[in-house]
């Protein structure tokens, strides 16, 4: 009896020396993993999330004295507008993901958004593409493509952003066209006469 007692105590002490081992080897994978995942998106720039409103009241003077309903905006304005809208949607993101900076360019109709964050605590750069289009009033950038340090992804990692062109000016006019330009992007508005009647009202 006192013979297989001992052996009944020698195999659970091996079996618990077997489990601590095991549970330190995978330890270490979940620790190399974590930093193997920090090396491949570590960011390589820090821009910032602050951002001015757009100044309305000057392009409405403008499309005024020029009789035209359309208006500019430069790269910088471009920027703030993208970067007020990220932070208003802070609620789509996916959980434990925080954008902490982001600087919005583009090429055509490819809008690139250089974003800097954390994930689950992991700081991470990218630079995310996304495809623009008009859709009725709003500009809808839809992720495609993610670049990182030392790694690619392609498909939509963030649900797509959308961009109101007409909240920062009067009620009656409707987006009728976008032109992403070298320089600028030229927003051309038209007139919604039914609109009127209810913003005389107010």
């Amino acid at each position: 009896m006192r013979e297989s007692s001992v052996s009944e105590r020698h195999s659970r002490r091996f079996r618990w020396k077997w489990l601590l081992v095991a549970l330190v080897i995978l330890l270490v994978i979940a620790a190399a993993g974590v930093a193997w995942l920090a090396w491949m998106v570590a960011p390589q720039r820090y821009p910032g999330l602050d951002y001015t409103e757009l100044d309305t009241t000057a392009k409405i003077q403008t499309m005024i004295q020029q009789k035209r309903l359309e208006i500019t905006l430069s790269p910088q304005e471009f920027n703030q507008l993208a970067r007020k809208e990220l932070l208003d949607h802070q609620e789509d993101y996916p959980l434990g993901l925080h954008i902490k900076g982001a600087d919005f360019t583009w090429q055509g109709n490819v809008v690139q958004a250089d974003l800097t964050g954390d994930y689950l605590g992991i700081p991470f750069g990218a630079l995310l593409d996304f495809d623009a289009r008009l859709q009725g009033n709003q500009l809808v950038l839809t992720h495609r493509h993610t670049t990182v340090q030392h790694g690619e992804w392609t498909g939509a990692l963030l649900e797509p952003i959308d961009i109101s062109l007409t909240k920062y000016f009067p009620a009656i006019v409707e987006v009728k066209q976008m032109e992403f330009g070298k320089n600028e992007v030229l927003v051309r508005f038209r007139l919604d006469l039914f609109k009127l009647p209810r913003l005389l009202m107010r």
